[in-house]
């Protein structure tokens, strides 16, 4: 199996990863807020709409892997079945973890995965005819009641982007932002042993690091971190010295790595003129690559972000200096294409390879509008072709859970 790298997010996509939503993420449309979802939206329709994210996937060549299957195939699926289920012990005739779990060998791959996100605990009640004590009467098959908890499930797992990252020395284990997010850091840690790959780094339970903050650009690569405004630092999802990990760590050998804070005054300023929401959360939100030498971004907040850049020299890095984002694109030859500020998902798109992406566009009544896309029209006239039909993906539903395309999937490699 070829190794799970990523030099440049512009090189050919090979082979990514993706969560198909499931009952978990109805636990996410049923209580938004707390499961760090945008808004109630229908499972169902989600599902639909990632099926047909999957196909448009395939058809362009890249090699889909869902994360059961990885799972599965590594034999380490039935394992973490056993070890998510709990049993109340409670009740009368307890079942055993090992017959619950066991209850489920016959089950998909994925049907599985879904009892580890529920993490379920079962127990039994039961109920004797004509006597209130259930412990005074004889036990069958039809006294008995199962009650199920389910506390605490993994909801999120479908934007796969911030729960893993792969640099160009491999796959690294971030320490997400919200302790709802970081239950799923113990399935991807065994979704990429059972790849067989060996990771570059496991961020440190004293800082965080998400994936949407993570670009790489070949001989460069950016890791947005927190904010600093006015000698106050403000953590979004990543932390500066999370981020700084990756080069003490020698996670990543990237020639150039810039460390880029996000600007919040200018952003404040934005949402307000546009009535919009924030665009800062993750780096993604306000800047990608479409081609090598072909920034998508903000301008306003490139060109006010400050990015500290770090050199590399012999197996560490040195601190060369500071810089807006607009200044080192500019170094390093980039043509930037403005995405404007009421365009949603203008830069949550996916580079499936050099000049190719797959994007989200903006719609009220499902219909493909230019004049509502500028930036997908914009990449069109600079030659970038946009899958599918020229025109990219509604997935309406599947948004509605707070992030795109490029959230929605995870690089294995990329070459």
């Amino acid at each position: 199996m070829p190794k799970p790298t990523v030099e440049a997010e512009y090189d050919t996509l090979r082979a990514v990863r993706v969560h198909e939503p499931g009952i978990e993420a109805a636990i996410g449309a049923m209580d938004p807020g707390p499961n760090h979802f945008a808004r109630p939206f229908s499972v169902r329709e989600a599902k639909r709409e990632h099926r047909r994210l999957v196909e448009v996937l395939e058809d362009a060549g890249v090699e889909v892997r869902h994360i059961h299957e990885d799972l599965d195939d590594g034999g380490v699926l039935d394992g973490l079945v056993e070890e998510s289920i709990g049993v109340d012990e409670g009740g009368p005739s307890p079942p055993t973890r090992a017959d619950l779990a066991g209850n489920l060998a016959d089950a998909t791959a994925y049907e599985r995965l879904q009892a580890v996100l529920l993490g379920p605990t079962v127990g039994r009640t039961a109920e004797v005819e004509g006597d209130d004590d259930p412990d005074s009467g004889s036990l069958d098959s039809g006294t008995l009641d199962t009650g199920v908890r389910i506390a605490e499930a993994i909801t999120n797992l479908y934007f796969q982007r911030d729960c893993q990252l792969v640099g160009d020395r491999g796959p690294i284990l971030p320490r997400l932002g919200t302790a709802t997010r970081r239950r799923e850091r113990p399935l991807i840690e065994a979704a990429w042993h059972a790849r067989g790959a060996e990771l570059a780094h496991r961020t440190s339970a004293s800082e965080t690091l998400e994936g949407g903050d993570f670009l790489p650009l070949g001989d460069f690569a950016l890791v947005g971190v927190s904010a600093l405004e006015g000698g106050e630092e403000t953590v979004l999802r990543t932390t500066y010295e999370g981020g700084k990990e990756l080069l003490e760590a020698g996670a990543v050998g990237y020639d150039e790595v810039g460390l880029v804070r996000p600007p919040l005054a200018a952003d404040e300023r934005l949402a307000a003129e546009h009535g919009t929401s924030s665009r800062l959360l993750h780096l993604d939100g306000w800047l990608n690559v479409a081609a090598e030498g072909l920034a998508v971004a903000r301008e306003p907040l490139i060109e006010a972000a400050t990015v500290e850049v770090f050199e590399r020299v012999g197996e560490g890095y040195e601190r060369r200096g500071e810089e807006t984002v607009a200044d080192l694109l500019d170094r390093h030859g980039y043509e930037v294409v403005d995405a404007p500020y009421p365009e949603r998902w203008a830069t949550n798109f996916l580079t499936i390879a050099d000049g190719t992406v797959l994007p989200i566009y903006e719609t009220d009544d499902g219909e493909y509008d230019p004049e509502r896309n500028r930036t997908i029209e914009r990449l069109k006239r600079e030659g970038v072709e946009v899958l599918p039909d020229g025109e990219g993906l509604d997935p309406h539903h599947l948004t509605n859970g707070g992030g795109g395309i490029h959230c929605m999937t995870s690089p294995i490699r990329r070459a």
